[in-house]
C-alpha cells in the first residue's frame, strides 16, 4: 500500500484455525490489517464493536454458518453496504446462489489460490466503493432534485411509467397511492388548456424521436396549480436502438411568480395596479404602428385632476391614494365597458390606459373618426369622474382637466402626443378646470414662454425685481385704517408691472414660492420699519404666507430673525393662511400656531369657508382675525340666501371672539350689508385699490380714507 493511504481493515471468519492462519497471513503480506473470528458468533460480537471494510467469511462453520452470518450482518445498518467474501468448498451452483440471496458480495472456492486472494479482495474493495460513490452520486442528485423542485419520468415501449421519488413530491402523491400508474393518469395533470399542447409534444417524441422543452401547467392530486419545466429526449441502447422516453420535469412556480413580480415593479404602478409611463410606450407601439397602416385617427387624453394637492392636505396622504385608486378603478371599468364603446366607436383592444404622474393619466384611444368623437370621449370622461368618492364620512366630487392630442397632426410617436397631450391639459386647467381642450401650435409657445418666465423669475427674486403694494383695510364705522395687506407685484423689464396672477401659481409650480415669500416677508418688515421711522402711524401689515413657508420648521426663527434686524415687535405683522394649510397635520399645526401666538404674532385665516372647513379645527387653532372671501361678499346683498353664508361667518367669528374682516369689498351696498350684520373691518376696491408704496404713505399719514370713499350716508340713512 502507499504511504500516507488509510489503512483497510479486514475481519476473516473462518473455524479451521490453519486456513484461517494462512488467510490472515496472505492478507497481511498484501498490506491489509486483519482482524480474526473463529466462529459466526464472535464474528457478530466484533462487528458490533468495530467497523471493517470487508469481511472474509468460510460458510460452512459449526454453530452459525455462513449463509446465517451474512445475512445477519447485512440486516444491520453498519454491515448493510459491507463487502463480504464468501470462502466455500462447496461448489453447487446452488449453495453460491443462495450465499449472494444472503447478501454475498463474491465468493472464492476451496482449495484456495493465495496469490488470487489479495487481488479478489482489492477487486472487491474496489466494486464496494465504485457502489459507494454511485449511491453518494444518487443521493447528491435526488437532493439537488429536491432543492430544485425536479423530479425524472421514464416511459418505455412496453407502456410502463417510471417516476421519481422527487416528481411524485412534486405531484403531490406517492407511489404507494399509485399517483403516477399510468401514462395516462400523468398526462391528465396538465391543465386542460395546456394539455393539447404538451399532448402533441410527447406523441413526437415517441413517434419520431424529437425532443422537446416546454413550459406548462400541472395540476397536483390535491389541486394546487403549479408551472413547471419539461425537457424529454429519447434513450437509445447499446445498439442505437431507441430503448424508451425520458425526461426531466422541474417545478418553476416561484421563479415565475417572482419574474411576474418584477415585471408588475418595473411596468405597473404599485398603487393603481395600471402600466406606468415607461411600459405605456412598449404597450402603445403595436396600436399605433397599426394607425399608421391603416391610415386611421387615434388620440392620446391627458387626465390631470384638480386640486389633488388639496385631499392629502386635508385628509392625508393614504385617503389620497385610496381616491386615486378609486379613480384608476372606475377609469379601467369605464374604458373597457360597454358605454365607452356605444358612441360608436369601435370595439378593439387597442386602448391604452396608464398612470403617468402624481394625480395624472393617459388614455390612449384608437379608431377615432374626427374630433367631435373625441370630445364625446373627453365628456364622458369628466362625468365619470366627477361621480362623488366617499372619503372620510364625506362625499367628494372631483373634476379633472384634459388635454387631447391627435394622431398624425399633433405628433408621429406616443412621447410627442403625450407631451402635447399634457400642454392641453394644463391649457384647461388654465382656463379653469373642469374641461377639456385640444393640442395647437400656440400651446408650444406658452409652453416656451412659460419657460422662459420661470428663468426670468428666477432672476427677478435675485435682482430685487419685484415691489409691494399695499391695500388698506378700514373701520367703515370710523373710515380710520387700521391694517394694510402687503401684495407683491413684479416690475418686469419688458412687460411692465406684472400682477400676481401672472407669476405666483408659475412660483408655486416651480418651487420658487418659497424664496419669493421670503422676499415679501423681508420687505414687508423694511416697510413697516420705514414707517417708524418717518412718524407714520403703526398699524399691522398683512403677509400672505405660502403652503411651503407653513410647512418649514425654521419659520419662527426667521421671523424672530426679522423682528430683530428691523427692530420690530410680532404684533406689527400679521399672517395670512388657507385652511388647507394647515389641517394636513393638525396636531403639528396647533403645535407651530401656538408658537407663533406665544411670540405675539398676528394670525388670520384667509379665504374662510371655501376649503375643507372644520370647526372644530377653528376652535382649536389659535386665530385672531378671520377673513369672508369675496366669493361669499359678491352677492350677499343681493338675498337673504346669498347673504347667509357671509352672515354666519360674522356671528361665527364674534362667539370665537375673532376679529372678523370681509375682502373684496366693492359697491355701497356689500358694505352696508356687512355692516348692518356686525362686520365693520372691511378691504376692498369700494375703500382703496392696492397701492405703490409712496401712495399708500401719503394715504397712511392720514389716518383715513378721503369721506368720498366711504358709504356713510347710505350706512346712517339704513339704520
Amino acid at each position: 500500500m502507499s504511504a500516507g493511504a488509510p489503512v483497510i481493515h479486514l475481519l476473516v471468519v473462518d473455524d479451521d484455525e490453519l486456513l484461517r492462519n494462512i488467510t490472515i497471513k496472505t492478507l497481511l503480506h498484501a498490506g491489509f490489517a486483519v482482524s480474526e473470528a473463529a466462529s459466526g458468533e464472535a464474528a457478530l460480537q466484533q462487528l458490533a464493536l468495530q467497523t471493517y471494510d470487508l469481511v472474509v467469511l468460510d460458510l460452512v462453520m459449526p454453530g452459525l454458518d455462513g449463509f446465517e452470518v451474512c445475512r445477519r450482518i447485512r440486516a444491520t445498518t453498519k454491515g448493510a453496504r459491507i463487502p463480504i467474501l464468501i470462502l466455500t468448498g462447496l461448489g453447487d451452483t446452488e449453495s453460491i446462489e443462495l450465499a449472494y440471496h444472503h447478501g454475498a458480495t463474491d465468493f472464492i472456492t476451496k482449495p484456495i489460490n493465495w496469490t488470487l486472494l489479495s487481488h479478489r479482495v482489492r477487486y472487491a474493495l474496489r466494486a464496494s466503493a465504485a457502489v459507494e460513490a454511485i449511491r453518494h452520486s444518487r443521493e447528491s442528485l435526488a437532493r439537488a432534485q429536491s432543492l430544485a423542485g425536479m423530479g425524472n419520468w421514464a416511459m418505455f415501449p412496453d407502456g410502463r411509467l417510471e417516476c421519481s421519488t422527487e416528481l411524485l413530491r412534486l405531484l403531490g402523491t406517492t407511489a404507494e397511492a399509485g399517483g403516477c400508474e399510468s401514462v395516462a393518469a400523468f398526462a391528465q395533470r396538465v391543465i386542460e388548456v395546456d394539455r393539447e399542447r404538451v399532448a402533441v409534444a410527447r406523441a413526437g417524441l415517441a413517434r419520431d424521436g424529437t425532443p422537446y422543452q416546454l413550459q406548462f401547467q400541472i395540476a397536483r392530486f390535491d389541486g394546487e396549480l403549479r408551472t413547471v419545466f419539461e425537457q424529454a429526449a429519447v434513450v437509445l441502447d447499446d445498439q442505437g436502438r431507441k430503448s424508451g422516453v425520458e425526461g426531466i420535469t422541474q417545478d418553476i412556480t416561484e421563479r415565475v411568480q417572482a419574474e411576474e413580480r418584477i415585471r408588475q415593479l418595473i411596468h405597473y404602478d404599485g398603487m393603481t395596479g395600471l402600466p406606468n409611463r415607461q411600459f405605456m410606450a412598449v404597450l402603445a407601439e403595436a396600436p399605433l404602428e397599426r394607425a399608421r397602416r391603416d391610415a386611421t385617427g387615434c388620440a392620446v387624453f391627458h387626465l390631470d385632476i384638480d386640486r389633488f394637492k388639496d385631499v392629502n392636505d386635508v385628509f392625508g396622504r393614504s385617503s389620497g391614494d385610496a381616491v386615486l385608486k378609486q379613480i384608476a378603478d372606475r377609469l379601467r371599468t369605464w374604458t373597457r365597458g360597454s358605454d365607452f364603446m356605444s358612441e360608436g366607436h369601435e370595439r378593439s383592444d387597442d386602448g391604452v390606459l396608464a398612470r403617468v404622474g402624481g394625480n395624472a393619466f393617459t388614455l390612449l384611444v384608437t379608431r377615432l373618426a374626427d374630433q367631435q368623437q373625441a370630445s364625446t370621449i373627453a365628456q364622458r370622461l369628466l362625468r365619470v369622474i366627477a361621480l362623488p368618492i366617499r372619503v372620510e364620512q364625506q362625499a367628494l366630487v372631483f373634476t379633472a382637466s384634459i388635454g387631447i392630442a391627435f394622431y398624425p397632426s399633433d405628433g408621429l410617436d406616443l412621447a410627442g402626443l403625450s407631451r402635447r397631450a399634457e400642454q392641453a391639459a394644463y391649457a384647461a386647467k388654465s382656463a379653469g378646470r373642469a374641461q377639456y381642450r385640444f393640442f395647437d401650435e400656440q400651446m408650444n409657445a406658452h409652453a416656451a414662454s412659460r419657460m422662459s418666465l420661470e428663468a426670468e423669475l428666477r432672476g427677478a427674486i435675485a435682482r430685487d425685481e419685484l415691489c409691494l403694494h399695499y391695500q388698506a383695510k378700514v373701520d367703515v364705522r370710523s373710515g380710520a385704517i387700521i391694517g394694510a395687506e402687503a401684495l407683491v407685484r413684479w416690475q418686469h423689464p419688458q412687460r411692465g408691472l406684472l400682477p400676481p396672477a401672472a407669476f405666483i401659481q408659475l412660483a408655486e409650480e416651480t418651487g420658487l414660492i418659497l424664496p419669493l415669500t421670503d422676499w415679501v416677508l423681508e420687505a414687508a418688515c423694511r416697510s413697516l420699519r420705514n414707517w417708524a421711522l418717518h412718524g407714520l402711524p403703526a398699524i399691522p401689515l398683512s403677509v400672505n404666507l405660502a403652503a411651503s413657508s407653513f410647512s418649514d420648521i425654521t419659520l419662527v426663527d426667521k421671523l424672530d430673525a426679522l423682528m430683530l434686524r428691523y427692530d420690530l415687535s410680532p404684533p406689527s405683522l400679521m399672517l395670512e393662511m388657507t385652511e388647507t394649510m394647515f389641517v394636513r397635520d393638525a396636531e403639528s399645526s396647533i403645535i407651530l400656531l401656538q408658537r407663533l401666538h406665544e411670540r405675539g404674532y398676528g394670525l388670520s385665516l384667509d379665504d374662510f369657508g371655501t376649503g375643507y372647513s372644520s370647526l372644530g379645527y377653528l376652535n382649536r387653532f389659535p386665530i385672531d382675525e378671520l377673513k369672508i372671501d369675496r366669493s361669499f361678499v359678491t352677492n350677499a346683498a343681493r338675498s337673504r340666501r346669498d347673504g347667509a353664508p357671509a352672515a354666519a361667518i360674522i356671528a361665527l367669528g364674534r362667539e370665537l371672539g375673532l376679529q372678523v374682516i370681509a375682502e373684496g369689498v366693492e359697491t355701497a351696498e356689500q358694505s352696508t350689508f356687512l355692516l348692518q350684520r356686525g362686520c365693520n373691518l372691511q378691504q376692498g376696491y369700494l375703500f382703496a385699490r392696492p397701492m405703490a408704496g409712496s401712495a399708500f404713505e401719503a394715504l397712511l399719514r392720514t389716518g383715513r380714507l378721503p369721506a368720498s370713499n366711504m358709504p356713510r350716508a347710505r350706512v346712517a340713512g339704513q339704520r
